[in-house]
């Protein structure tokens, strides 16, 4: 197993691109957006390999029946991660990659079932009606410091620093009486996708103000030509109805695996 330098991470670009399935974060590594670690079978001509950044999520990419590799993959778990990393989220792309999980880290791990959507901007509205009693802002330094949900260790976790977001990520919010009750924010940004995340305050939902963020959110994408990316948790039926009247469908579903 090696570990790409940063200069080479464009010798597993393609292989990115050819599965539907790569996370947005994965991008956002290669793309020297944020920072991570690239491991693969072949320092030259790389066909299997996983991509780590610090919040703990993992991506396995190309090849999963690379016994050598996969063999690697496991005692870096062993000697790495298991009993001192909290977290170890692996999202997966197909089902050779599946099967090497569920017969070799079944007593570690818990496997769930997500799904990754497809964009349609014929399919999305632009305009929204907004309440003279709510404001809609970007998401700004003031917002990081009023947010419950997108605050300054939700952006050390997964974009290293505040700075960071500021520089290359997306968000809006609403506020009502400078309180925030609806955010929403790109959790990770490649330069080329963006992938949303909402929170409406528990207070306020019902009312469709996750729909109006979310909206701001894919013009302002529309408008960068930067493709917005939805996805969620098989069993988040509220996510999925929200993808759907956003201009997201053609869903496919993916196996992810969390520690147990």
């Amino acid at each position: 197993m090696y570990c790409l330098e940063p200069k080479d991470y464009d010798k597993i670009h393609n292989i990115l691109k050819a599965s539907f399935k790569t996370p947005t974060f994965a991008f956002s590594v290669v793309n020297h957006v944020i920072e991570g670690s690239v491991y693969v079978n072949d320092s030259i001509s790389p066909s299997s390999g996983f991509i780590r950044i610090d919040a703990g999520d993992y991506y396995v990419f190309g090849q999963g029946n690379d016994l050598v590799f996969n063999n690697s993959l496991y005692r870096y778990f062993v000697e790495n991660v298991y009993g001192k990393e909290k977290r170890f989220t692996v999202f997966t792309p197909s089902t050779d990659w599946e099967a090497f999980f569920d017969e070799t880290f079944k007593p570690y791990v818990k496997k769930m079932i997500r799904y990754k959507y497809r964009f349609f901007p014929s399919k999305a509205t632009s305009t929204y009606n907004l309440s003279n009693l709510y404001e809609l802002k970007d998401f700004n330094t003031d917002s990081l410091r009023k947010s419950a949900n997108f605050n300054g260790s939700y952006m050390l976790e997964y974009w290293g620093s505040e700075s960071n977001f500021l520089k290359n990520g997306l968000g809006f919010c609403l506020t009502y009486k400078e309180n925030i009750i609806a955010e929403c924010v790109s959790i990770f940004h490649s330069g080329t996708i963006a992938e949303i995340d909402i929170v409406t305050n528990p207070l306020y939902r019902g009312k469709g103000l996750g729909k109006i963020v979310g909206q701001e959110f894919i013009n302002k994408c529309l408008e960068a030509n930067v493709v917005p990316a939805w996805d969620c948790d098989k069993n988040n039926k509220s996510s999925r109805i929200l993808a759907n009247k956003l201009g997201f469908s053609n869903e496919e579903n993916y196996a992810l695996y969390a520690l147990k």
